[in-house]
């Protein structure tokens, strides 16, 4: 606040040091009734300067001075703040305790006694006695009733009936047409390699025996295939000089290299013939019938129902009134005895437990809040005055001499005044009879 009021008057003073003469004397009080020697009329309106001293004109020029700004700044501030925190403390409550004592007191106390009493039941009698009772009895009676019968009349109606029509129709067919061409299929087919394996031969078995021969004198499916043949031995790979003698050495196995046809899957294209089936739609003309409906008078059948009286039996049942003797039963009253239960109260004396109630204090601990001040940093927003300079236009009075007009006047100018420089135009009486101010001296100081 200080630093504000001190920016303040730094501010006046340099705005009240700016200002030239005539303008700091504000608040001068001239009077009316001041003379000056040499008077003139008064300067018309817009002319700088006085019709009886100096005169001056005005010009602007910036000049550089320092403003003051008022800005925000936040900062962290440590401040004192109340919490309220748990705490434990010991109170002191009463409670009321049951105390039992034993007491002796009267109390009614309920038994039991049997008596003899006396009672009345009703007990049912049964009497004869001659009433009048309604029995259903029937009877046969005739009566008229009304039917429907039908009749069968023939009349002219109107009856909707359907005539085929028949006309021609213009009317969309599709035609199948088949185009013959030619298309690329992958096909699968099995061909036979022939492929080279290596295998192990068995050696030769033993030489048949001199007496077997092919023509053992069996028969069978290849019998005459076996002829061909001097022998049905194996051939040795070395034969001996006799081949039905004495068997021939075991040779040994041999590995011989056989070419045998392998199956296998290839896959090729060929080209087959396709034919593709595409549809033309063609107009043709056909016959179409329709059945349209046509109403036709005809005379057709009818049955009606006509209504129609007729007599008839029917049985009835009605309730007729006979005196007849029945049985009734009635109730009578008996008077018998009998003995019952009955309680009753009686009084006896008997110590027993009363219970009291008596105040008994305790201590307990229960938790409670209080507050506590503890220091806090907290962020808070001063405001504060900040100098910068700026530029501003500044009026510069500058002073022109003008030779005074003297003219002799017979009685006081009321409509001037003297010249003292205190005027913002500069003439005399330009504002009249002013109140004095805080500089009003200062102006005054040529006039009497």
């Amino acid at each position: 606040m200080n630093r504000r009021i001190l920016a303040m008057a730094v501010l006046g003073a340099a705005i009240w040091f700016t200002l030239p003469q005539e303008v700091a004397a504000f608040g001068g009080r001239k009077k009316s009734s001041d003379n000056c020697s040499p008077c003139a009329a008064p300067s018309p309106c817009g002319v700088a300067g006085g019709a009886c001293g100096t005169q001056y004109t005005v010009s602007y020029v910036d000049q550089k001075v320092t403003a003051y700004k008022t800005e925000t700044e936040t900062k962290d501030v440590k401040v004192m703040v109340t919490k309220w925190v748990d705490a434990k403390e010991d109170y002191k409550y009463v409670v009321l305790e049951p105390v039992t004592t034993k007491q002796k007191v009267t109390m009614q106390v309920q038994k039991t006694k049997t008596e003899p009493f006396k009672y009345m039941v009703m007990e049912p009698v049964t009497v004869k006695e001659k009433a009048k009772v309604q029995v259903m009895k029937t009877k046969v009676e005739a009566f008229k009733y009304t039917v429907l019968e039908p009749v069968s009349v023939k009349e002219k109606v109107q009856v909707r009936q359907c005539v085929p029509v028949t006309k021609d129709v213009e009317v969309t067919v599709w035609e199948t047409v088949a185009t013959p061409g030619k298309q690329k299929r992958t096909v699968c087919e099995v061909v036979c390699v022939p492929t080279v394996v290596t295998q192990t031969v068995a050696p030769c078995a033993t030489a048949a025996p001199a007496s077997a021969t092919c023509d053992s004198g069996r028969g069978g499916l290849f019998h005459r295939l076996c002829k061909k043949k001097k022998s049905c031995a194996t051939p040795c790979a070395t034969p001996c000089a006799d081949p039905c003698a004495t068997p021939c050495a075991a040779p040994a196995p041999t590995t011989v290299q056989v070419t045998v046809m392998q199956r296998q899957v290839v896959t090729k294209e060929i080209e087959v013939d396709v034919v593709t089936y595409s549809k033309v739609a063609k107009k043709v003309m056909q016959k179409v019938t329709t059945m349209q409906p046509t109403m036709v008078e005809k005379e057709v059948t009818v049955t009606k129902c006509v209504p129609a009286e007729k007599t008839g039996n029917r049985t009835v049942c009605f309730w007729e009134t006979v005196e007849q003797e029945v049985a009734v039963t009635k109730c009578v009253p008996v008077e018998k005895a009998s003995t019952r239960t009955v309680c009753y109260w009686e009084a006896v004396e008997k110590e027993v437990d009363v219970v009291s109630s008596k105040q008994v204090e305790k201590t307990g601990t229960r938790v409670v809040k209080k507050a506590v001040q503890a220091e806090e940093t907290v962020k808070q927003t001063f405001s504060k005055v900040v100098p910068y300079e700026t530029t501003v236009k500044v009026a510069v009075y500058t002073a022109v001499p003008v030779a005074p007009a003297p003219a002799p006047c017979a009685a006081p100018c009321e409509t001037t005044a003297c010249d003292s420089g205190c005027g913002m135009s500069g003439g005399c009486g330009s504002y009249g009879k002013t109140r004095g101010g805080l500089f009003h001296r200062m102006c005054n100081k040529g006039c009497k």
